[in-house]
């Protein structure tokens, strides 16, 4: 629930994000907000990685640290929301940039503390059939983004920034006093826990593991539109829509994560994981080097590769971090994975791509 509530703020904060700059007077600012919005998703997951693996080391849980990233990114909301309904000027007008700066900041905060409590309550070779469910709900949410926001605005962006404050904070609050009520696997397992972490963690192994998806997830979720509206243009149809032939693709890629996540358990994480790089290169390179039905086919057999990587990728991460440093591990994967849709998201908003 907190990672649909995540998801839907984050479709919420790209539709509303120019229409509200050009509200408040900055839309010649949108590149620096667009750089600084990139470097804030690379810096802060891992950053705020270490201080809950250092609070951890003491003796207490990363929750306080989920606890503030999530009341503070909640507050955010409410605060846009009367922002924008009340139109102010003056010195509030000028604090809207660093709302929006801070909204980013800690946003970033609880997700990856969040995410890494999941090998807490989970056996490692449980993780794929987990991530699958994390995959459908990210991208059933992506294949209904034309509708999200259509329904957003609706609501307006009054209503639609209070809303996502109360899904961010309910969840928040929900997952904590799940986490309280659960006994961590480590506690009633802890050899089998031990025997599932590396003494030593690899970082190089997580960062390049995170930015290889971060590639595919770029391509799929930002580029698709468009390579599919110029590179399948000898379909020949008028109405065809690179958007929406995009959004069916995420969803077969979300129907298709839970079997391949059995299909990957069963097979091997790692062997599988071998398997979903390798064939997303090899459907990508068919999209962008050949023509006519084989660009049909690489489009075809994308969603299934990326669905392996999504369900195998983490799991892997899991593996290759020390207890001590399960977060910041965490948080340099999600760095990684949001490299490169940050770079082309600044190239777009400075009219570079």
């Amino acid at each position: 629930l907190l990672d649909l509530a995540i998801v839907i703020s984050w479709i919420a904060y790209h539709k509303y994000q120019p229409e509200l700059l050009k509200q408040f007077r900055f839309d010649q600012f949108k590149f620096q907000l667009a750089l600084a919005q990139g470097l804030i998703l690379f810096a802060t997951p891992p950053i705020a990685g270490w201080f809950a693996d250092r609070a951890r080391r003491r003796g207490g849980k990363h929750f306080p640290v989920i606890t503030i990233g999530i009341n503070f990114v909640s507050m955010i909301f409410m605060v846009v929301a009367v922002t924008i309904w009340t139109n102010p000027s003056g010195l509030v007008r000028l604090m809207f940039p660093l709302m929006i700066v801070l909204w980013l900041v800690f946003m970033n905060v609880f997700h990856s503390p969040a995410i890494s409590t999941l090998e807490m309550f989970v056996p490692t070779e449980k993780l794929p059939q987990i991530m699958a469910i994390f995959a459908v709900i990210t991208d059933v949410a992506a294949s209904l983004e034309p509708s999200i926001t259509d329904l957003i605005s609706l609501f307006g962006a009054p209503i639609t920034f209070a809303v996502g404050g109360i899904l961010v904070f309910g969840s928040g609050i929900w997952l904590q006093r799940t986490l309280r009520s659960f006994q961590s696997i480590e506690k009633e397992d802890t050899s089998s826990s031990e025997a599932n972490s590396t003494n030593k963690s690899r970082f190089e192994v997580v960062l390049i593991i995170g930015l290889f998806l971060g590639l595919a997830t770029m391509f799929f979720f930002e580029l698709f539109p468009q390579m599919a509206e110029k590179r399948l243009s000898f379909l020949g149809s008028d109405g065809f829509k690179g958007s929406y032939f995009t959004s069916i693709l995420i969803a077969v890629s979300a129907i298709l994560s839970y079997p391949l996540s059995l299909w990957a358990q069963r097979f091997s994480v790692v062997k599988a994981a071998w398997v979903g790089g390798i064939g997303f290169l090899v459907a990508l390179t068919i999209i962008l080097l050949t023509s006519g039905n084989l660009v049909l086919i690489g489009f075809i057999l994308y969603p299934a590769f990326f669905a392996v990587m999504s369900v195998t990728f983490l799991p892997i991460v899991f593996v290759n971090l020390s207890n001590a440093q399960k977060v910041l591990g965490v948080g340099l994967f999600f760095s990684g994975v949001q490299l490169a849709s940050s770079i082309v998201e600044t190239m777009q908003a400075g009219g570079y791509l």
